[in-house]
């Protein structure tokens, strides 16, 4: 994601606009990415985009699309929902990581490592996305923002590989 994407999901944020408004201007340009396609086109005038940016997004969205579409800047869109929604979880205290796998936890397992995140980063809840990854080979790597930890076979090899070599 870049800074660029990070900074207008701040804006967004502090824009205070409803979130129903924000998850159904996401929907809209998830669902027809055509439409993404045509306001990031450099061929179609800015008053066209404009005019559909009118009828199609709510009402509290219209300006900041306009100011996309304005600066080219639209096909930052999706970073840009994917910023805003952590600035919201981080504002709620929930906090957003990602488990891969090979083998899925149970339950009990799940409960515990939001447990320990929970304490670790002074949160209230933890929104944990679980990605399989056969190519781990074995255990886990659990990813918060830009802090990992590997805990896969994949991830021992290559450290035992590196102080072979280092030797």
């Amino acid at each position: 994601m870049t800074q660029a994407a990070i900074n207008y999901g701040q804006v967004l944020f502090e824009m205070s606009v409803p979130k129903t408004a924000i998850e159904e201007a996401a929907l809209v340009l998830k669902v027809v990415p055509e439409l993404k396609h045509a306001l990031s086109s450099p061929v179609i005038p800015k008053s066209s985009k404009h005019r559909v940016i009118d009828r199609v997004f709510p009402q509290e969205m219209k300006t900041f699309l306009k100011v996309l579409v304005e600066r080219r800047d639209i096909d930052l869109v999706n970073d840009i929902f994917k910023a805003w929604r952590s600035r919201v979880s981080e504002e709620e205290g929930i906090l957003d990581a990602s488990l891969y796998y090979v083998t899925k936890p149970d339950e009990e397992q799940i409960r515990e490592i939001k447990a320990m995140l929970c304490r670790k980063y002074d949160k209230k809840d933890v929104r944990l996305c679980l990605i399989e990854d056969a190519s781990l080979i074995g255990g886990f790597i659990l990813r918060v923002g830009d802090v990992e930890t590997d805990w896969s076979l994949k991830g021992r090899l290559r450290q035992l590989e590196q102080k072979i070599m280092r030797r």
